[in-house]
């Protein structure tokens, strides 16, 4: 059964929200076993600057520019992209169609990629989009995640100085948060056999 945990107070956009057993098994299942086939590709980063590692990368739709550009220029370029995840990915699609009519309703796409981190390949601490509306939604597909495998999400506050939040990688989980929110992505811990694969969706709300 879904739930879903988050601030009633805040505003549609810029609140934290956890949604959990989104999806149904079997969907589940054939989400990511679609995610961990092929079409990988080795060199993203999550942002330009120095000490950002590389990882890997798969690009589904939306525009797709060098790291450096920000998603600020990366969404000038594309309103939406929902038509152009359909004809590429129609199984990832299916999922944007139920998240539109529930947790992200009112909202754009405009780009949908997944992240792949193996053991010794770690994130960076960036944000995605100072753009007013701006959000990131970020499903974990993977069938089973134990504790000591690390891989959370750390959100932080705005000048980095504490943490806001750190999610666990806990399967069928969607974390949705403003663009604006300084955020990484952990590596995995020596001890899990598998490579960390996160599912994004970057959308933008209209505001009134």
């Amino acid at each position: 059964m879904m739930t879903e945990s988050s601030d009633k107070t805040a505003t549609p956009w810029q609140g934290i929200t956890v949604i959990e057993n989104l999806l149904n098994p079997t969907e589940q299942q054939a989400l990511y076993t679609f995610l961990v086939g092929g079409g990988w590709g080795y060199g993203w980063r999550s942002h330009s600057g120095e000490g950002a590692q590389t990882f890997w990368h798969k690009h589904f739709a939306g525009a797709l520019g060098d790291a450096d550009q920000g998603d600020i220029d990366r969404q000038k370029q594309s309103d939406d992209c929902a038509a152009e995840l359909a004809a590429r990915a129609p199984l990832i699609h299916a999922f944007w169609q139920k998240l539109s009519q529930t947790a992200l309703k009112g909202h754009l796409l405009q780009r949908c990629y997944a992240n792949g981190l193996p053991y010794g390949n770690d994130g960076a601490t960036h944000t995605d989009s100072l753009q007013p509306g701006a959000c990131t939604a970020v499903y974990y597909p993977h069938e089973s995640w134990d504790p000591d495998w690390g891989g959370e999400t750390i959100l932080f506050n705005q000048d980095k100085s504490d943490i806001l939040a750190a999610i666990y990688a806990k399967p069928n989980r969607l974390l949705i948060f403003p663009g604006f929110v300084h955020h990484v992505a952990r590596g995995v811990s020596r001890v899990c056999p598998h490579m960390r694969i996160t599912l994004m969706f970057k959308t933008r709300v209209k505001l009134e």
